[in-house]
């Protein structure tokens, strides 16, 4: 009799396979993205030769590629939710395993260039200190690890605007909410990067941090993240 045998955090089911966060029928049904999705914004686009979207072919964003792991449906809002706001970063094994395998695939099925680091989306220190972590950088971590594709650390690319959470501001308001957030210490020396993040909403945060670190010097910008909206 397992007295302590782990249960799934969707159906509460009690797990038997070896991953302790999500049975193996939930993990299954989870709201992964298509691949025929855009390349460059991950939203779903019509079945067409090209890779991007007509959106992305007429206005480029700062970013180069963008790969999600699944829509931001209310299965994976809940355990993003729990993974940032409930303190269960032990979840970032199961992101990082979900997001480096759908990384992995894109990789083979394109036949994308791998980045030189990774890098993720920082907290403001006043925000980290009260989380006590940043899940970004949990996930960045575990999925350099997988990859095997070196980190950035903290200190080189930092958020010096204590800014309001982007979802309870207008459209208006999350521009100006994280105008000038970011900032970088020192130059870089690598060219292509993968930022991470765990969601992707408007785009808005992940636009200012790409054009700071364009800014720097960065020439090719991959944006890896668990969960994309569909209305951006």
């Amino acid at each position: 009799m397992k007295l302590l045998q782990p249960r799934c955090y969707l159906c509460d089911m009690p797990i038997d396979n070896l991953q302790p966060f999500l049975c193996l029928l939930c993990q299954q049904e989870l709201p992964y993205l298509s691949m025929s999705s855009c390349s460059r914004c991950g939203l779903p686009k019509n079945k067409t030769i090209q890779k991007q979207c007509p959106e992305c072919i007429k206005q480029k964003p700062p970013w180069q590629k963008l790969i999600a792991c699944m829509t931001y449906t209310l299965e994976c809002q809940y355990l993003i939710k729990q993974f940032k706001f409930a303190q269960q970063p032990q979840l970032h094994h199961l992101f990082s395993q979900l997001l480096s395998r759908t990384i992995a695939g894109r990789i083979i099925q394109h036949n994308y260039s791998l980045p030189e680091a990774i890098i993720y989306i920082p907290l403001h220190k006043k925000r980290q200190s009260k989380r006590g972590y940043n899940q970004a950088q949990l996930l960045a971590n575990g999925i350099s690890k997988q990859l095997q594709i070196p980190l950035i650390t903290d200190k080189h690319f930092t958020r010096v605007k204590h800014t309001q959470a982007q979802a309870q501001q207008t459209e208006l308001g999350r521009k100006t909410n994280i105008n000038n957030a970011f900032q970088v210490s020192g130059p870089f020396t690598v060219k292509h990067i993968a930022l991470v993040d765990d969601v992707v909403t408007t785009g808005e945060t992940i636009r200012e941090a790409c054009l700071t670190l364009s800014a720097a010097g960065i020439e090719h910008i991959d944006i890896w993240c668990i969960a994309r909206t569909l209305a951006d």
